[in-house]
């Protein structure tokens, strides 16, 4: 874990709680993360107040090293609050397509810029998609010669 003084701060944010057990998955993983927080989107909050918490959010986050706001996914309330909250500040960066491989990358390096890790967490996040069933098959025919599981 990067030394809070270093590291990029995190929010991350969901339709429902899955922004809060992605991140308790990755703190399972690499440990507790400080500087981070999450935005769950509830059928009880409605755009204004889910902006006010991501503001407050902002507010509580050691900023000084940029930000990094990751999305379930491109087009609900998490990531129309982030893209126009990123209008609105400085050192932002928003992606959308949250899953673990990609927080597990960002809580392993999140001392490098804010370009670096856009980089890194694009392959990650691509890196994540693999077709387990075919890889299973492919090794089990590999050790026996007879493709048969």
């Amino acid at each position: 874990m990067a030394d809070k003084n270093s590291a990029v701060a995190v929010i991350l944010a969901s339709h429902g709680y899955m922004a809060k057990e992605a991140l308790r998955s990755a703190e399972m993983i690499v440990g507790k993360q400080d500087n981070c927080a999450y935005l769950a989107v509830t059928e009880d909050l409605n755009l204004d107040q889910a902006k006010e918490k991501m503001n407050q959010m902002y507010d509580e986050l050691d900023t000084s090293n940029g930000t990094i706001i990751i999305c379930d996914i491109l087009g609900g309330t998490p990531s129309n609050v982030s893209g126009t909250f990123c209008l609105e500040k400085d050192n932002i960066l928003v992606l959308s397509g949250l899953n673990l491989p990609m927080l597990l990358d960002l809580f392993t390096n999140r001392n490098r810029s804010l370009a670096e890790l856009a980089e890194s967490l694009e392959k990650s996040y691509n890196m994540g998609f693999q077709n387990i069933s075919d890889r299973f098959k492919e090794e089990e025919q590999d050790e026996d010669g007879s493709g048969i599981l």
